[in-house]
């Protein structure tokens, strides 16, 4: 390891976050887990592993593009693209067996335009039920009931797009779903009305002799709070990876974060009274003081708004960030632990390190097996401080999904075996 620092995705937490979900289904509903957004900063692959142990039925991602790359890290399961799907995009993801969400009548007819393979040229394992059939795209039509982000806004005009995909020889109706904006709120009401809009829509669709397919309204919050809602199918995103949405209730199963971030000590200063901390001098010592450096920032995704405010742990004692967290190096105080030296490693969030996580310790393990140095033992039953993503995102006026999404590519992950 040339740059101690380093994330550790605890994969059997999101298994058993998946599992504790899972309890609250009826046994035949089925329970999609998002992995979109690279496993909400996890990793894909791994999320997705993780989440299918726990019992998740089917996957959901953003892109086509997110799509392909599970498949192509051998993932089987079904997978749902959330997100808006060009034309060609639509027939990719047909020959990778995945099923789209299309949300308006003119996404039908620049499918119908575009070149689409005849049986004969129908990749292996595409998704087609017989040798000789034409390829079709599943698809779950999306209503929209109150998030105006995407989808139909009229029962009368889900009848219409539902009765397009029908008539379409390339398309294959398979589900309808609707997004709650406020499902994590105090007051439900506004999620009520979308269910009432969105209970309004089916009866359209079956009146119009429509079966809708697999039914699904349900995010976390909603998974959570109201079994009511669960319909044929929930879908988790924020549960999965260890926290509640970002509302006010709480979770009536437990949740274990998954994502951890370290980094370890490069060095350690002693200041003066009226030494100045960082970019822009914004800390100034009021006495003498031990600063201690850990190589992560901003670019890694730790908040800059972050400086001044948060703190780090070590061994489960914390140290509070001073002076401005630079683009690769952020300074922390650590007048009152005099034992922290070089090499001790930092919980920038997440379970507390254990003593023997330094520097030393790690780069050597790194040679050889890190997974294995790291190694599920820690985290299993382990009773270690956390630092919770929660409270860095209250600190740094966000959620604890943007802090997961902002982990950067250039931090390694360690995964934690199932």
């Amino acid at each position: 390891m040339f740059r101690p620092t380093f994330a550790v995705v605890d994969a059997p937490a999101i298994r058993t976050n998946v599992a504790a979900v899972r309890s609250l289904l009826e046994s035949h509903k089925r329970l999609l887990v998002a992995v979109k957004a690279d496993g909400y900063g996890h990793g894909a692959a791994a999320a997705a592993e993780a989440a299918l142990a726990g019992g998740a039925t089917d996957l959901g991602v953003a892109s086509v593009e997110e799509a392909v790359a599970l498949r192509e890290a051998d993932v089987t399961a079904p997978i749902l693209v959330l997100g808006v799907s060009s034309a060609v995009g639509v027939r990719q993801a047909a020959e990778f067996g995945v099923t789209v969400t299309l949300g308006r009548l003119e996404e039908v007819d620049e499918i119908d335009k575009i070149p689409w393979p005849t049986p004969s040229l129908i990749p292996t394992g595409a998704c087609v039920e017989s040798p000789g059939q034409s390829l079709r795209a599943k698809v779950h039509l999306k209503i929209d009931t109150g998030m105006s982000r995407l989808g139909v806004r009229s029962a009368a005009d889900a009848v219409l797009l539902a009765k397009r995909i029908v008539s379409s020889e390339r398309l294959e109706l398979s589900g309808v779903f609707t997004h709650l904006a406020c499902a994590d709120a105090s007051s439900l009401a506004h999620a009520e009305a979308q269910i009432e809009r969105f209970q309004e829509a089916l009866s359209a669709l079956r009146e119009a002799g429509i079966d809708p397919g697999v039914v699904h309204a349900a995010n976390s919050a909603a998974a959570l709070r109201r079994p009511d809602w669960h319909f044929d199918m929930v879908r988790v995103g924020i549960a999965a990876y260890g926290y509640g949405p970002a509302g006010a209730f709480d979770s009536p199963v437990p949740l274990v974060p998954a994502l951890n971030l370290y980094s370890c000590v490069t060095r350690v200063a002693t200041l003066q009274a009226g030494d100045t901390v960082g970019y822009g001098a914004t800390f100034t010592a009021p006495r003498e003081m031990r600063i201690a450096t850990l190589p992560v920032g901003y670019a890694d995704g730790y908040f800059r708004i972050l400086s001044n405010r948060a703190s780090v742990l070590f061994q489960g004692r914390r140290a509070a960030v001073v002076g401005n967290v630079c683009m690769d190096q952020l300074m922390v105080d650590v007048t009152a632990l005099p034992e922290v030296t070089v090499g001790d490693c930092a919980t920038l969030y997440g379970r507390s390190a254990p003593e023997d996580w330094t520097a030393e310790r790690l780069s050597a393990a790194a040679a050889t097996d890190l997974n294995a140095f790291v190694g599920p033992a820690f985290f299993a039953g382990n009773s270690a401080s956390i630092l919770s993503l929660d409270e860095l995102a209250d600190l740094a006026g966000t959620i604890s999904y943007e802090l997961m999404c902002a982990l950067s590519p250039r931090v390694p992950r360690v995964v934690v075996a199932l």
